[in-house]
């Protein structure tokens, strides 16, 4: 897709929430990928806003998706408007339920220079990832860039460093981020660093990509306990503050 494509990214799309739904249902609902079977039940917002985003830079129903990270975007892009789709990960948790929806899985490494040897790509899905790794994201950016075709997309979420839920954890002493450290090879880690949008910004305008477009956004996500869906309840008119909003979206062209 070339440059004067991106004109015509906007708000046309093809797949119902209803169809969304029923496809979340039948191919993530009761399987684990790298996630508790729960976490799933509570995550299809999130996963319906992005499946939205992405829908709207209306690729070609031919193209390809790399998915690092999990694989739901990708099994739902191939189910749904069906993209030829392939899921990378530091490790092989999920590859079983990436087989049995028929797609291919490869390890990727992104905190390594020789992160993968896969094919270019029109799109690179980055779901929740980028937090996990301990580098500056510019530089692992710069490695996914050679995994996409010219003109080609990054489309990647992350948990916004502004959010409500940071300041709660401050004020009642809870740990934010895991330990600071290098992973071991095949080790996934726990957050290590969460951006504010001015960083992830700066980030992609310093990577390879051209950024397309940048926002805060309300992922859905109720929370693991009970404890937090309470808490996530009363806190819900927070969220009309966009810089509370509890995650970052962002599109970057591969120009």
């Amino acid at each position: 897709m070339g440059v004067e494509a991106l004109e015509r990214i906007g708000p046309i799309m093809v797949v119902s929430r209803n169809e969304f739904d029923a496809a979340y249902q039948a191919c993530i609902l009761g399987k684990h990928f790298v996630e508790d079977i729960e976490y799933y039940r509570m995550a299809g917002e999130r996963f319906w806003k992005s499946f939205r985003k992405i829908e709207s830079l209306h690729l070609k129903p031919d193209s390809s998706v790399l998915d690092i990270g999990g694989g739901i975007m990708a099994v739902l892009l191939h189910k749904l408007l069906g993209y030829q789709a392939i899921v990378g990960d530091v490790n092989a948790i999920a590859k079983d339920d990436v087989h049995s929806a028929g797609l291919e899985f490869v390890s990727i490494d992104l905190f390594r220079e020789d992160a993968a040897n896969v094919q270019q790509v029109d799109l690179v899905v980055l779901q929740e990832v980028i937090e996990h790794i301990p580098q500056p994201p510019y530089i692992v950016l710069n490695r996914i860039r050679k995994m996409i075709k010219p003109g080609g997309y990054l489309f990647l979420t992350t948990p916004n460093g502004h959010r409500l839920r940071n300041l709660l954890y401050m004020v009642f002493g809870k740990e934010i981020l895991g330990l600071y450290k290098y992973p071991e090879p095949g080790e996934a880690l726990g957050h290590q660093h969460e951006y504010t949008l001015a960083q992830m910004r700066w980030q992609i305008s310093n990577s390879d990509f051209r950024l397309i477009s940048a926002e805060y956004y309300e992922d859905g996500y109720k929370g693991a306990s009970i404890g937090a869906r309470i808490a996530c309840a009363l806190a819900k008119p927070a969220t009309l503050i966009p810089h509370w909003r509890n995650g970052l979206m962002v599109v970057g062209h591969a120009a």
